[in-house]
């Protein structure tokens, strides 16, 4: 079997174990998942809004608003799905950006 195929399996292997990220947190009745933190929730736990957290996190805003489609308040089993579909989403945008680059530098390289 070729690298590449490893890879893309190994790749789907962890699509597929996404939602333990939420399901692991939600057995242990945690607030978030580990590093998943707003600047609100941070403030909730410590009582302090950290300044470098407020004003980086308005750089930048997911196409996807907590890797969910639906709403928040779903069930655990929608939510899983729905990490699945974002991992699938994340991972192909990451292997075309990966592959057209590939290509570019490859093509330039042997002109």
């Amino acid at each position: 079997m070729k690298a590449y195929k490893k890879y893309i399996i190994f790749l789907g292997i962890l699509v597929i174990l996404s939602p333990l990220g939420i399901i692991i947190p939600d057995y242990f009745k945690a607030v978030n998942a580990w590093g998943e933190w707003s600047v609100e929730s941070v403030k909730q736990q410590t009582g302090k809004e950290p300044a470098g957290m407020k004003k980086d996190s308005k750089l930048y805003k997911a196409p996807i608003s907590d890797y969910n489609f639906g709403k928040k308040g779903d069930p655990l089993s929608k939510l899983s799905v729905s990490y699945i579909i974002s991992g699938l989403i994340g991972t192909g945008v990451i292997l075309l950006l990966t592959f057209g680059i590939t290509k570019l530098i490859t093509r330039k390289a042997t002109e």
